[in-house]
């Protein structure tokens, strides 16, 4: 695809975080996926005949509230540690009642039933609120989100297939924590302290089994931390980035040694929306949107050595196309089996919403690529996820006109296209691929089994309920 300029026509330059360009491989060919079917879980990968993706079927019957996620564990890019599992926050009208629920994903990557977490002495894990999830070691799931009747965070750990335990109660506020994953299992936990104020963050290594000791870390203000972020290298050496007040900090705490000073990024305003990714090699990329009055700048900072940041780059500005905010996925950086690193946004052309990507390397970062369609409506990023063969996965909605006398689209199809960072410092994508037709979906998400190279994309439709859909590995018939 014709690769675009930045802002105001700019070429925009950075230094890279990690290693070197993939190799290119091919790219699947791609064809529209069939209607929507019903729930037979036979359905499996072969039904997926005309197209990469399986037709969508059921997951919930009842509403999910919050969105969903998926988390495959692995040791390595092609190595599995333990089942998937779909992650999703169940309404009150579901049976069980409202709370966590997940569904193991096997070998034949079809989401199993919806269980409740339980203990290992079967007492069901009440786990409520927005929740987050990921990979930890030993092919487990961690999970996090509020705890009953108001009483902070809570933190659970296990197999997809259970059982759970908890790591803790209430050390937490009760605010909405960041969790992720790296190399190993290694696993990370941010979240805004009790009524002392400041940060916490905890970690587990790959070879252990619960969280060491929470480290404590002093915010700069007194306002309420938001969009806060937290990104680790293989050393569990940690980074965390948040937004306090009108401005956007940093702050790098090794696994040995004192924190680092906290570091003022930049001002900012309205809803922020951040990515980070953690180098090897003592440096790491932040990318940020920012909305207010209309407008979304997407910006770039990369760190020099020991992370001292200060070279902010703004990678696109813009009016924001008929006045619709930008989506909430916006921007992602996602870390690439090769080592090299890939970015997605959420830009414009022609009035519309656009996806957008672009490569980071040691050369710097590639010219962007418009990867969407180009049909005349919107495309909506709503996820950018690294595959096992070294490619990544963008996934974005695209709204329909809405219907006669209705005020606004209530129906959109959801896409996905494969690429690769290739050779010099660009991302290559298939075509788009439909992975359902229009409809009233919403908060899609997708995850690669490290196993299979398949992805299993689950996503909400009429009245919250799920559906999911399985997409064939690379060069599979």
């Amino acid at each position: 695809m014709e690769p675009e300029r930045g802002h105001a026509g700019a070429p925009r330059r950075a230094v890279a975080l990690l290693g070197a360009a993939l190799l290119a491989t091919a790219l699947a060919a791609s064809l529209p996926a069939a209607g929507a079917g019903g729930r037979g879980r036979s359905h499996a990968i072969a039904a997926a005949a005309s197209g990469p993706w399986s037709e969508p079927a059921p997951l919930q019957d009842c509403a999910a509230s919050g969105a969903p996620a998926v988390v495959f564990p692995q040791s390595a890019p092609t190595v599995a540690t333990g089942p998937g599992a779909v992650i999703w926050n169940a309404a009150a009208a579901c049976p069980g009642g409202r709370g966590a629920r997940l569904a193991a994903v096997g070998p034949t990557d079809v989401p199993g039933p919806p269980q409740v977490p339980r203990s290992a002495a079967g007492a069901a894990l009440e786990l409520g609120g927005a929740l987050a999830a990921a990979a930890g070691p030993h092919g487990e799931v961690v999970i996090a989100g509020a705890a009953p009747r108001g009483q902070g965070d809570i933190l659970i750990q296990g197999l997809a297939t259970g059982p759970f335990s908890k790591l803790h109660g209430a050390a937490l506020a009760p605010a909405q924590p960041a969790l992720t994953s790296a190399y190993l299992g290694d696993v990370a936990l941010a979240a805004p302290a009790g009524a002392g104020g400041g940060l916490l963050l905890e970690v587990e290594r790959h070879f252990a089994h619960t969280l060491q000791s929470p480290i404590a870390t002093g915010t700069p203000a007194t306002a309420a931390v938001r969009a806060l972020t937290v990104a680790l290298d293989y050393r569990s050496d940690a980074l965390l980035v948040w937004q306090q007040g009108g401005a956007l900090y940093a702050r790098a705490l090794p696994a040995s040694g004192p924190a680092h000073a906290t570091e003022r990024l930049a001002a900012v305003a309205g809803r922020v929306h951040v990515s980070a990714l953690l180098s090897d090699d003592t440096r790491a990329i932040i990318a940020w949107s920012e909305q207010d009055a209309g407008r979304t700048r997407v910006y770039l900072e990369r760190s020099a050595a020991q992370l001292r940041f200060g070279s902010r780059e703004l990678l696109e500005e813009l009016r924001d196309p008929a006045g619709s905010p930008a989506p909430a996925a916006s921007p992602i950086l996602v870390r690439l089996r090769s080592e090299s690193v890939m970015l997605a946004w959420a830009g414009a052309s022609g009035g519309h919403w656009v996806v957008r990507t672009a490569a980071l390397d040691l050369r710097g970062e590639g010219a962007g690529a418009t990867i969407s369609s180009s049909g005349g409506g919107d495309a909506l990023l709503a996820g950018l996820v690294p595959a096992p063969d070294g490619g990544a996965l963008a996934l974005w909605t695209e709204p329909q006109p809405p219907a006669v006398g209705s005020p606004a689209p209530t129906r959109q199809a959801l896409l996905a296209a494969r690429g690769i960072d290739s050779r010099p410092d660009t991302t290559r994508f298939g075509p788009p691929e439909t992975v359902a037709p229009p409809g009233p979906w919403r908060d899609p998400a997708a995850a690669f089994d490290p196993a299979s190279d398949r992805a299993v994309a689950v996503w909400k439709g009429a009245g919250g309920r799920l559906l999911y859909a399985i997409r064939n590995a690379a060069g599979a018939p």
